[in-house]
Formats: structure tokens, C-alpha cells, sequence
């Protein structure tokens, strides 16, 4: 429990520290870059989701037979040649993916936008450099997968965060110094991210001790762990088209700026995973590892403590930024006009990041344990309902049907890997279990948030709305913590210790 402990705090402050540069440095690059331009990088981030599906099959495979084996010292042996098999075939695939997208940059990209203020060929430019950093950032996934499994999180945390930050505040100084152009700032990504997966490249293996093993490709490997990677990889497909899908048809069907709205809204919203991803990065593989020793026990004590903890981080700050979306946005923006549009797509869009973040520790057994069938029918069934809906009745709605469509899949989401995850788990009741670990917190969250309404809503100036806001977040903190009884416990024994 004690690695656990560690391996959430370093990923937790890791993914702080990358919130906080993203809060900071967005409004800086919207200033020197204009909206069309970030609803651009919107859309790059929206292919490099999509290309994700190969990341995260193999990765996430990667993660998960690294914590099984770890578990299992007789067998450890397998792990250099695994990782140089899985090694091959994801460096492969990421090419070919590059070299189509780069294809379809140069004879599509003039052409697929609706820009006032960008011309086509500085588009069809920029989508070119996307293509290669797509080739040299997706790879970074394998590596901090296998770091992961090995439970090295703490040192992959902190690569991550000191990239992060050369990345970020790097590209401001390219704008301001250099060019303010789009594509000065796209190479400087490409430049930052080679150097990221060569560096976590080199300390994966060394963490392996890849000079004591000939390494060899091993299709023996790739059959043990083929069911898990075409399972796996079916998921992300369909989950990464559901949440991904409705940007390209946005980016399609609407002018650029109403796009970028919209993703702006989701960049907000989406730093509800930068506090949930760090939780279940350490406790997927100890739920692993756990499955793998056969301790029952220990699992289902880890299971309650982390859905706990998702819960008492996830919801107060949701809760904060539903009731005071235009609040918030205005004050990281400093622009009415934006706030205006993208506060309500705010609102409801981080709902449906909550959703999908309190599901992720009962997917997390499901997966570990290899058994997400349901995971998969649920996802094939949402994506043959939605994207109908997004081509044909959506759009009459504009940008909140989006998002409402995006809140009601995190929903089903939650539900299925709940009812799913928990009945893997012996001695935990369903809804005692959703109510005691979700609906307790949320309704904690809810009316901490209403008590805010008032003093937020009055205060004048962004320090003391930026104040307020973090009171209160702590406030929510506090007494969602107060209703998670296992957590709490946990933490007053760990106190007096």
C-alpha cells in the first residue's frame, strides 16, 4: 500500500504541475495564435486521441503483463523479449498511421476547414507538422506504460513534468521571440516530444536490464498477450471514436471559431482527468498485481480506497465548475465573449468527465482480469447510436447537443463498469458500494458548491475569485472526505503512524 501511496502522489503532482501550465498558458497562446488557430491544435489533439488506440491497446497491454509478471518472479524472465516484440509491431503501426495522415494533410488539409482568418495553405502546412509529431509523441505512451507496469512511476513522473514544462514554456518564448506563427510553434512540440521518447525509451529498458537477455522477437509473447490487445484495443477504439468523432464532424459542419469554443471547453474540463488519471495510473497495475497473487483480500480493501479517493478529488472541483462555468472561464480568459459561449458546453461537459473518471477503478478490475465483453458491447451499442445522431440531429442544437451526448455516454459508462466491476469483487453489495463511494460525495460536493453561489458570484477581480475558488474546493475536499468513511479512516491511521 505504501508504493501505491507514492505512486499516486508523484503521479497526482506530476499531472498538478502539467494543469496548471495548461490554466496558465492556454490564454497565452490563444493571444499570440488567435481561436482558429488553437481550434486547430484542438483538432490535432483530437488525431492524437485517435491514434491513441494503438497507444493504449499495446500500452495498456504492456502495463498490464509487466504488473503480472513483476508478481511473478519465475516468469519475469519473459518481460525484455515482450516488450522488444510488443516494441516492433507499435513502432510499425505508428509509421504507417503517420504516413497516411501525412498524405491526407497534403491533399486534403487546404480543404477541410472553414477558416476567415487561416489561410489553406498555412492549414495544409500545419497539418503536415502534425503528422510527424504525431510519429514521434504517441510512442512516448509504450514507454510510459511499461514504466507503469514495472510500478518506476514516480521516475516517469518526473520526466513527464520537466518535458511538460520545457514543451509548454518553451513555445511561449517561440511565439514571442521568434514568430507568432502556428508552425514555429508545432516544431518546437516535435523537437521537445523526440527527445521525450528517446529519454523514456532509454530508461524503460535500463529499469529492465535489457544486457541480460539476447533480445529476440517472440510471436509466443504476442500470443499470450494477443486476447488482452485485441480486447483492449476494441475498447479504446470505440471509446476514443466515441469522444473523438464528434470533434471531427464539428470541425467539418461548423465554423472553426464555434469549434473553438468547444474546445476550449473540453481543455478545461478535461483537467478533471489530469486529477483522475494519476489515481488509476498506480492503481490499475497494484489491482493487477493483486489479481495475479490471487489476494482477494487486499484487492477489494484497494478497490474501496480508490474509488474513495476518485471520488472525494474528482467531485468537489466538478460540482465548482458546473455552478460557476462562465465565472471561471471569464477569469482564465479575461475575455466576456468566450465565456459567454463556452460557459454552458463547460458545464456539462466536465459532468461527463466526472462520469467517466469514477468509472475508471471497477473497468480497472474488469481489465484486470480480462473480462470487459461488457465494456465493449456497451461502447459498440453508444457508437451506433451517436454518430447517427451527430451527423443528422445534433448539429440542429449546435455545440450543447455535443455535449450533451458526451454526458450521457459517461453516465452509461459509469453504470456499466460499476454493476460489471463490482460483481468481479467478493463481499461488496452494488448500490451500498455506489451509494457509500459516489452518490455520498457527489451530494456533499453539490450543496458545498450551492453555499458558494453568493460570495463567488459577488466577488470582484480575478485574485479574489481564484481565492474563493480554492476555499471552497478545499471546503468540498474536506467533507467529501468526511462521507468516505474508509478513506478517512485510512488516513487517521496513517496519521498516528
Amino acid at each position: 500500500m505504501r508504493l501505491l501511496y507514492k505512486n499516486i502522489s508523484a503521479n497526482f503532482l506530476s499531472n498538478a504541475w502539467s494543469t496548471l501550465l495548461l490554466l496558465l498558458l492556454t490564454p497565452v497562446y490563444i493571444h499570440f495564435l488567435g481561436l482558429e488557430s488553437y481550434g486547430l491544435i484542438g483538432f490535432y489533439l483530437s488525431w492524437v486521441a485517435i491514434c491513441g488506440i494503438i497507444d493504449t491497446g499495446i500500452s495498456a497491454t504492456l502495463t498490464r503483463e509487466l504488473a503480472w509478471l513483476s508478481a511473478r518472479p519465475n516468469e519475469a524472465i519473459r518481460i525484455p523479449n515482450l516488450l522488444f516484440t510488443l516494441e516492433i509491431i507499435y513502432w510499425g503501426i505508428i509509421l504507417i498511421l503517420s504516413l497516411a495522415f501525412l498524405s491526407a494533410a497534403w491533399w486534403l488539409g487546404s480543404e477541410w476547414f472553414r477558416s476567415s482568418e487561416i489561410s489553406p495553405e498555412i492549414v495544409r502546412d500545419v497539418l503536415m507538422l502534425m503528422a510527424l509529431s504525431l510519429a514521434v509523441q504517441i510512442p512516448s505512451g509504450l514507454y510510459v506504460g511499461g514504466l507503469m507496469g514495472l510500478q518506476r512511476q514516480i521516475e516517469c513522473a518526473g520526466f513527464l513534468a520537466f518535458f511538460g514544462t520545457i514543451r509548454g514554456l518553451g513555445a511561449v518564448l517561440i511565439l514571442w521571440i521568434i514568430s507568432s506563427d502556428i508552425r514555429s510553434f508545432i516544431l518546437w512540440q516535435i523537437l521537445v516530444y523526440t527527445v521525450q521518447t528517446g529519454v523514456l525509451r532509454w530508461f524503460l529498458w535500463k529499469s529492465i536490464g535489457m544486457e541480460r537477455n539476447p533480445l529476440s522477437f517472440s510471436k509466443k509473447e504476442l500470443s499470450l498477450s494477443k486476447s488482452f490487445i485485441t480486447n483492449i484495443s476494441i475498447v479504446t477504439a470505440l471509446s476514443l471514436l466515441i469522444s473523438q468523432a464528434d470533434k471531427i464532424i464539428m470541425s467539418k459542419i461548423l465554423p472553426l471559431k464555434e469549434f473553438g469554443f468547444y474546445m476550449l471547453a473540453w481543455t478545461l474540463a478535461g483537467g478533471i482527468s489530469k486529477i483522475s488519471m494519476p489515481i488509476i495510473q498506480a492503481a490499475a497495475p497494484s489491482f493487477t498485481n493483486l489479481i495475479s497473487r490471487e489476494d482477494s483480500k487486499a484487492l477489494v480493501l484497494q478497490f474501496r480506497i480508490i474509488c474513495q479517493l476518485m471520488s472525494t478529488l474528482v467531485l468537489p472541483p466538478t460540482m465548482l465548475i458546473v455552478f460557476f462555468s462562465k465565472k471561471i472561464l471569464f477569469t482564465w480568459t479575461g475575455n466576456p465573449d468566450i465565456a459567454a459561449e463556452a460557459s454552458p458546453i463547460l458545464a456539462i461537459l466536465v459532468m461527463g468527465m466526472a462520469l467517466c473518471a469514477s468509472s475508471y477503478p471497477a473497468a480497472s478490475i474488469l481489465y484486470g482480469k480480462n473480462r470487459i465483453k461488457e465494456i465493449i458491447i456497451f461502447n459498440l451499442v453508444a457508437l451506433l447510436i451517436l454518430i447517427p445522431m451527430w451527423v443528422s440531429i445534433i448539429p440542429s442544437y449546435g455545440v450543447i447537443g455535443f455535449a450533451v451526448s458526451w454526458m450521457l455516454y459517461g453516465l452509461g459508462l459509469y453504470s456499466i463498469s460499476q454493476f460489471y466491476g463490482i460483481e468481479e469483487l467478493v463481499g461488496i453489495k452494488f448500490m451500498m458500494c455506489v451509494f457509500k463511494d459516489f452518490i455520498a460525495p457527489c451530494l456533499t460536493s453539490f450543496f458545498v458548491a450551492i453555499s458558494a453561489i453568493y460570495f463567488i458570484n459577488s466577488a470582484e477581480g480575478k485574485f479574489a475569485v481564484i481565492l474563493l475558488l480554492l476555499l471552497y474546493m478545499i471546503i468540498g475536499w474536506f467533507f467529501a472526505l468526511f462521507v468516505c468513511k474508509d478513506l478517512k479512516n485510512l488516513l487517521i491511521r496513517k496519521s498516528k503512524c
